[in-house]
């Protein structure tokens, strides 16, 4: 029943999502023109390569791919920062309460549901890797494929898990679209998207050590450009595997919290 649950959800986002075709566009389009942005940043520097200290080692990455995954893992944060739109939707179109109401697993609807935006990321996906790997070169050096593909998962589930939270948080308040968004622009700049954490300040690094994009992309460049082995990366893979436990109860919190308030309030359709 309960992945019954996640399957139903999956599949009613996907058609709203593909309602039109121009969406298909789009989600190609504009991954390349995001992505030339954080490019054109370093071209005054003529710079080819990115310099990146870890655990008191450096690594020398290739700028196009360093650039790249910041796109990539940028984009997929952002998409499940932005998840909880669905509710947005299902509260206008009147079907949130009659979702709510049915014996549906609660969790597995907000699974459900941030899965469904996994999924569309594919097509962002899809459009970085075309416009990139087709006209830029990128060196790739991997030495432990197993730390690569630990990094990417864990990256994913870490992702995956907030996004959850916000779902269920916009369930609760018609100011979750809203904060989401705002986080955007602090998220980019704390996470170490466009340039490497050593030159952050030290005294804003404790902020982005909260932010599970931070060690997403710094496990995936180094596994995927530096040539980092599983050791190497092992204390950022631990901390997105507690954060994914940490987001997860967090989330089912979160969503029985918000059942609880609107059964007592009885503003869940309400403007």
């Amino acid at each position: 029943m309960f992945w019954r649950v996640v399957a139903a959800e999956i599949d009613k986002n996907l058609k709203q999502f593909f309602f039109t075709s121009r969406i298909v566009f789009w989600t190609l389009a504009l991954p390349l023109g995001n992505g030339l942005y954080l490019y054109f940043l370093y071209l005054p520097f003529a710079a080819k390569s990115v310099s990146l200290e870890f655990n008191a080692s450096w690594y020398t990455l290739d700028l196009v791919g360093f650039t790249l995954i910041g796109q990539l893992l940028y984009t997929f944060f952002t998409m499940m920062l932005l998840a909880g739109t669905i509710f947005e939707r299902d509260r206008e179109q009147g079907t949130l309460e009659a979702l709510l109401l049915s014996p549906a697993n609660r969790l597995a609807i907000i699974l459900g549901a941030a899965l469904a935006s996994a999924l569309n990321y594919v097509w962002f996906l899809f459009g970085i890797l075309l416009s990139w790997v087709a006209f830029l070169g990128v060196k790739i050096i991997i030495s432990d494929f197993l730390a690569l593909f630990a990094s990417v998962v864990l990256s994913y589930v870490a992702m995956v898990t907030i996004g959850m939270c916000f779902e269920a948080f916009v369930i609760y308040s018609r100011r979750g679209v809203m904060f989401a968004t705002l986080m955007q622009e602090p998220v980019m700049f704390f996470s170490g998207l466009a340039f490497p954490l050593q030159a952050m300040p030290r005294t804003l690094l404790s902020i982005s050590y909260l932010i599970p994009l931070t060690f997403g992309l710094l496990s995936l460049r180094l596994t995927l450009l530096g040539g980092a082995t599983l050791p190497d990366v092992a204390v950022p893979l631990m901390i997105l595997s507690l954060m994914s436990v940490v987001f997860l109860l967090l989330a089912t919190w979160l969503i029985d919290y918000a059942e609880r308030n609107a059964k007592k309030k009885a503003t869940l359709t309400q403007f």
